[in-house]
Order: structure tokens, then C-alpha cells, then sequence
């Protein structure tokens, strides 16, 4: 499923449908739409590609997509109709999650203040959106998980929880899961295809980048709270991932006043 944690959205509306079983022709629409099944299950068709969806499954149909329904059954589907911003979608995406309640939940809470409109309804109508854009990207995320090997998850979860330590580092890794660094780097590149280390220096270069942005800090020190032990090593990997020392993107992002 795509990742619809990073993109800017505008809801359109929201709501509940039913219908029996049938077959229907759906019309190219200028929105996106995001559809939960609570029951009943269809084929849909565009063209020359098939899909199948059952219930619990979420549906992502693109903007300007036409499509043939067949319902095989009676169906109530839970749906929200949204913007994104600079679309360019051109196929359905299904995501079958392993926990549907979170979401029946959400969409139900969602299409409930867009029928009443209370005061903030928008405000709130996009932070069910984008919770629901979290549960698909945790959900998907954990489920790639279980294909591959059970130590990767708990490398993951140390380096996420302590990469801005900077005694973290593939030995210390490793050790914290008990195996060897030779292992740890077979499984990190056969399931991620990427070292432990790069993986480990994307998390602080991610965060230094952050820190960067706020100017609160010099790049010493944001090399330091980002984790990593020698702010020249740090410079020279940020030129090499952005092709500008960390110094002058500092320096550029902070030298304009602001106009009137």
C-alpha cells in the first residue's frame, strides 16, 4: 500500500455505502478515494487489470480511474474521498490488515464528523485520516517483518530506540541480540538489501537534518545529539547524501530576512 503518511491531503467527504449484489460502472472522478469493506467482498476491473477484495480489506482507488464493480454479495464499505496534493496515481492499491478493528474504528469515526460538521470538524476529519495513513505504514511495515528473520526485528527496534547514542554502532547491535556482526550484516542486506551501518547512519542523517532546519543548534552539536562521534565524519556523509556541507545549508537556510 502506498504511503499516504507522506503527501498533504484534503478531504473531500465521507461516508457509508450499501448496496446488493451488482455490477456497476464507475466514472473517472477528480478525487482519490480510501475505502474500508466492513462486509462483502468484489472484482473490480480497469481495463486489463484485475483486483480482488474481500472484506476488512482497504482499497486505494487513484483520481481520473474508471472501474467496473462486480459484487459478488451484499456490501457496506466505509469510504473517504480526499486530495492529494501533485497526484499522479494510476492503479488501485489493496491492503489486507492484520488488525481490521483499528480501522473500522477510525473510518467509523471519521465518516461520523464529516455527517455531523461540528466545530473543527476538517481540523479533525484530517487527523483520523493520517492516523488511519499511520496504522496502513505500522501494519504493513510489521507484516514485512514476519517474513524475514525474527532477529532483524529486534536489531530494528534497538537502533530505532537508541541510534542518537553514539556508543550505538554494529557491534553493540549485535551483541544486544545475540548474534554475531557477520550475521547481522547477512540478514540486513538479504532482507533490506542495505548494511546495518548505512541503516544505522540514515536514522542520525534523517534526525541531523531536523535539528539543522530548527537553527537551534551548531553543526558540532548537532553531530553530537544525532549520534554521531566526529562532526568532520558527519559533514562529509551529509555532502555526499545532499552534496552541500551541513555548514553553508545552515547558513543559507538562516541569511534571508523576510520580505514585506
Amino acid at each position: 500500500m502506498i504511503d499516504l503518511t507522506a503527501y498533504n491531503v484534503k478531504i473531500e467527504s465521507a461516508f457509508s455505502l450499501s448496496w446488493e449484489k451488482k455490477t456497476a460502472y464507475a466514472r473517472p472522478r477528480n478525487y482519490d478515494a480510501l475505502s474500508f469493506r466492513i462486509d462483502g467482498n468484489a472484482d473490480y476491473q480497469h481495463g486489463k487489470q484485475n483486483y480482488q477484495v474481500k472484506k476488512h480489506d482497504i482499497l486505494f482507488v487513484p483520481a481520473h480511474y474508471d472501474y467496473t464493480l462486480n459484487a459478488n454479495k451484499q456490501e457496506t464499505v466505509l469510504v473517504i474521498h480526499f486530495f492529494i496534493e501533485n497526484s499522479s496515481f494510476d492503479k488501485m492499491d489493496i491492503f489486507s490488515p492484520s488488525n481490521p478493528d483499528i480501522f473500522e474504528r477510525l473510518f467509523t469515526e471519521l465518516c461520523a464528523i464529516c455527517r455531523q460538521k461540528p466545530i473543527g470538524y476538517k481540523a479533525r476529519m484530517l487527523s483520523l485520516f493520517y492516523k488511519i495513513a499511520e496504522q496502513i505504514a505500522i501494519q504493513d511495515y510489521n507484516l514485512h517483518l514476519l517474513l524475514n528473520p525474527p532477529k532483524l526485528q529486534s536489531a530494528l527496534t534497538f537502533l530505532h530506540k537508541n541510534f542518537t547514542d553514539p556508543e550505538t554502532n554494529v557491534a553493540s547491535c549485535a551483541k544486544y541480540i545475540n548474534t554475531s556482526t557477520v550475521y547481522l550484516r547477512k540478514i540486513f542486506n538479504s532482507s533490506l538489501n542495505i548494511s546495518p551501518l548505512k541503516y544505522l547512519n540514515n536514522l542520525r542523517m534523517n534526525y541531523a537534518i531536523d535539528l539543522i532546519k530548527t537553527g537551534y543548534y551548531s553543526i558540532e552539536e548537532v553531530a553530537n545529539l544525532s549520534g554521531f562521534y566526529d562532526p568532520k565524519y558527519f559533514s562529509s556523509l551529509y555532502k555526499k547524501k545532499l552534496g552541500i556541507l551541513p555548514s553553508i545549508k545552515r547558513k543559507k537556510a538562516f541569511s534571508t530576512s523576510p520580505t514585506s
